[in-house]
């Protein structure tokens, strides 16, 4: 009978061995993808945000708080700005990817009803402009408490485009690609009573629908019709210029600058603060990493004890499997004298029995593979999908930066990675058979025999 044979005859036979020995294969190739895919990830992961629009540092004017004649407190901001001027010199500063100046202004426009506010009148039929280079990453939008429902953000490449509420859009029958002519116009109160300061139209602009947003918060305080948060629009810079509520290339709002590296954002502040050309008696800097300090030693400590888990499985694992190929060959001394004294080669008779452990091994590594793919998936979900990057890209800034993006499997290994761990497992495994084999096949069939009685 050929050792091919042979083999197939004992692993359909001695089904409780073969078994056994097809769930330690399966189950250490399991914990060895599983541990090598987590110590990947969190190095992939970690790159990821490093490489990344990780941080950002906002700089605007400070705040004057005083008390009134009624001891209340009024909040006063410096009149200065930041000028394009600046603004370059900062960025040539290094390392900084986008800006994202803003400025702020009213506008009104006859094909738009505003959502009555406190007081509401014809006169004061007006909404709050936040005229921007990058609509998406306004505080509302990277703070989820707005989305983009339709359309596309406004980004530094676009004039006369505008974002409006879906509830704003509903009320007139707005939708995506609507044009329509704003007027400029200016909160005031007298007499009790909310007005426009500015009577006299002489500026207008016509503008066009880029895209709609969702509130995800409602609001019931008491605020006129411009403070409505549904009736605030989000417009390309040009638009306020147009109106003659702002001038190109000067910001009285907060300028937003965003870094390639959160680990540099510490050295970047301080560079830009040695700047000259600011005034930081009237101005102030506040940084956010978007919470890379956390997220990096969270990597770091879940690296640490991703490596010691390693270790040990492996350690653990390749004992028991040479344990268990073993005592499977001790198993097997009989059998081998056998067949040496009915003349069957030495040769033939390891080739067998490592032909019975590679056929089962082989099996285990192919279904570990298909399991592995659905227990690393729901390990991606379940470790890395509070730590995924807010990436920062041309693409986000026009879509979103909470899109629905899929979550990056950081988890997943690649080919190479696989044919590696399967391949060391298999040389574990046939080193544990032939070793054992050989050892016993340089005895004499009467002594194997005899040592087995």
């Amino acid at each position: 009978m050929k050792f091919t044979q042979r083999a197939m005859l004992y692993i359909s036979r001695k089904k409780g061995k073969t078994i056994s020995l097809f769930l330690m294969v399966f189950v250490v190739a399991v914990f060895l993808i599983s541990c090598f895919s987590i110590l990947n990830a969190s190095k992939r992961l970690s790159e990821d945000i490093r490489t990344s629009l990780g941080a950002a540092f906002y700089i605007r004017a400070n705040t004057q708080v005083s008390m009134n004649e009624n001891g209340e407190a009024e909040v006063k901001e410096n009149n200065v700005h930041i000028t394009q001027k600046e603004i370059d010199e900062i960025m040539r500063t290094g390392e900084i990817k986008y800006y994202n100046p803003i400025n702020y202004g009213f506008a009104k426009s006859e094909a738009i009803q505003f959502i009555p506010g406190h007081k509401h009148t014809a006169e004061n039929n007006m909404g709050k402009v936040t005229a921007l280079g990058f609509s998406a990453l306004a505080p509302d939008f990277t703070d989820e408490t707005a989305i983009l429902a339709e359309g596309k953000h406004i980004t530094e490449a676009d004039k006369g485009k505008i974002l409006i509420s879906e509830q704003l859009a509903n009320a007139n029958q707005l939708t995506v690609g609507d044009t329509l002519t704003l007027t400029h116009a200016r909160l005031g109160e007298a007499d009790g009573a909310y007005i426009d300061e500015i009577p006299v139209k002489t500026a207008c602009t016509q503008v066009e629908v880029s895209g709609i947003y969702k509130l995800n918060i409602g609001d019931s305080s008491m605020k006129p019709t411009a403070g409505v948060a549904e009736n605030e629009i989000y417009a390309s810079l040009d638009v306020l210029n147009e109106l003659r509520e702002s001038e190109t290339g000067i910001y009285t709002g907060e300028v937003d600058f965003y870094i390639t590296d959160p680990a540099k954002l510490d050295n970047i502040t301080g560079n830009v603060q040695l700047l000259q050309s600011i005034d930081w008696t009237t101005h102030f800097i506040r940084t956010n990493d978007f919470q890379y300090s956390r997220i990096a030693h969270q990597l770091s400590s879940l690296a640490d004890l991703v490596k010691t888990l390693l270790v040990l499985v492996s350690v653990i694992s390749t004992a028991f499997l040479i344990l268990l190929l073993t005592m499977r060959m001790r198993s097997r001394i009989q059998e081998a004298g056998i067949l040496l004294s009915v003349g069957a080669s030495k040769g033939q008779i390891i080739a067998g029995f490592l032909l019975e452990v590679l056929s089962v091994t082989i099996l285990a590594l192919i279904i570990s593979y298909i399991v592995s793919l659905v227990t690393t998936r729901f390990l991606g979900h379940g470790l890395f999908e509070q730590l995924q990057p807010n990436l920062i890209n041309d693409e986000s800034l026009a879509t979103g930066m909470n899109s629905g993006r899929p979550i990056k499997n950081y988890l997943k290994l690649g080919a190479v990675e696989l044919l590696l761990i399967y391949l060391c497992q298999l040389v574990v495994i046939a080193a544990s058979t032939v070793v054992p084999s050989i050892m016993i096949m340089r005895l004499k069939p009467k002594e194997i025999l005899s040592i087995h009685e």
